[in-house]
């Protein structure tokens, strides 16, 4: 009858998996090869499966033994973010002030937010974290951040969002480029352009294939990269034209000719909460600093 898995043998077994001998292992978690083995033997007879096998010295794993190290490889990661969590509460006491962003915002309008509000509460400490949007998501879930900057509004009660932004995205290009001679660039220009693009999931890649569809146009992607900024950079270069949420392009703004895309696709930013945490007195006025730093900022054209 198979039994369950201590955690003594789950992270020999882990250790066994990634160093490849039980020597190595011990070495690893500072304990013996004896009891090393001992503890792989004892996990192997508590599931009832063979794990590993040997192979030329070195222990290599079973497909059930892969298996399992997948699922012990996901319930790790959890237990690292519950410990990042720990560390964050711990910090927080100490004026350290927690923002998450995704990476467009985090280097566009969010160092605008956090100059006036240095200005207000010079002793605060921050701590950012550029991330996607799942990552922002599971770190507000898990209590990391005061506030969170995003361009999509989360799904679930577990969270509480505000629009504190709209704008539209933009087609990028060289100073060069012919488009540098138009106010507006259409879905229409871009046929026969090179263009460099995010992901299919991405929303905004989303919007412009629809608008490619609604125009009868079938446009392939010759680039493409997770990252706004490659865009932005590569555009810059003259390898090609991207369509682009304002945020970033504001950023390159010197070295990119900027122009309004046509149709409209809709960029929205959202300050998010997560729900169970009360907002804290420098979260109210976080946020109030990033509504004025929309204000004033150009995020765009």
């Amino acid at each position: 009858m198979s039994r369950a898995l201590s955690f003594p043998q789950i992270e020999a077994f882990k250790a066994v998996v990634l160093t490849g001998t039980t020597v190595a292992a011990a070495r690893m978690l500072h304990t013996t090869q004896p009891t090393v083995s001992r503890l792989i033997n004892q996990a192997q007879s508590a599931t009832g499966l063979k794990l590993l096998v040997n192979d030329r010295g070195r222990l290599q794993l079973t497909r059930e033994g892969r298996h399992l190290f997948e699922i012990i490889q996901a319930n790790f990661q959890g237990i690292g973010r519950i410990e990042q969590a720990v560390a964050a509460l711990r910090e927080s006491g100490a004026g350290v002030f927690r923002v998450a962003a995704t990476p467009s915002l985090g280097q566009s309008l969010l160092p605008a937010a956090m100059e006036r509000f240095a200005q207000h509460y010079p002793q605060v400490r921050f701590n950012v974290q550029t991330l996607g949007r799942r990552q922002i998501e599971d770190g507000l879930r898990l209590g990391l951040y005061d506030i969170a900057l995003t361009n999509s509004l989360p799904d679930g009660a577990e969270f509480e969002g505000t629009a504190v932004h709209k704008a539209q995205a933009v087609c990028v290009s060289s100073l060069n480029h012919p488009f540098a001679k138009r106010d507006d660039v259409t879905v229409a220009d871009l046929k026969d352009q090179v263009l460099i693009s995010l992901p299919g999931d991405d929303a905004l890649e989303m919007e412009l294939q629809e608008a490619f569809r609604k125009k009868g146009m079938v446009h392939s992607t010759k680039i493409e990269t997770i990252y706004t900024s490659t865009i932005c950079i590569y555009a810059s270069r003259g390898l090609g034209v991207g369509i682009v949420n304002p945020y970033m392009a504001s950023v390159f703004r010197d070295r990119l000719c900027i122009r309004n895309f046509r149709p409209k696709i809709r960029v929205t930013t959202y300050a998010v909460f997560a729900r169970f945490m009360p907002q804290s007195e420098l979260a109210q006025h976080f946020l109030q600093n990033v509504v004025e730093s929309c204000e004033v900022e150009q995020f765009g054209v």
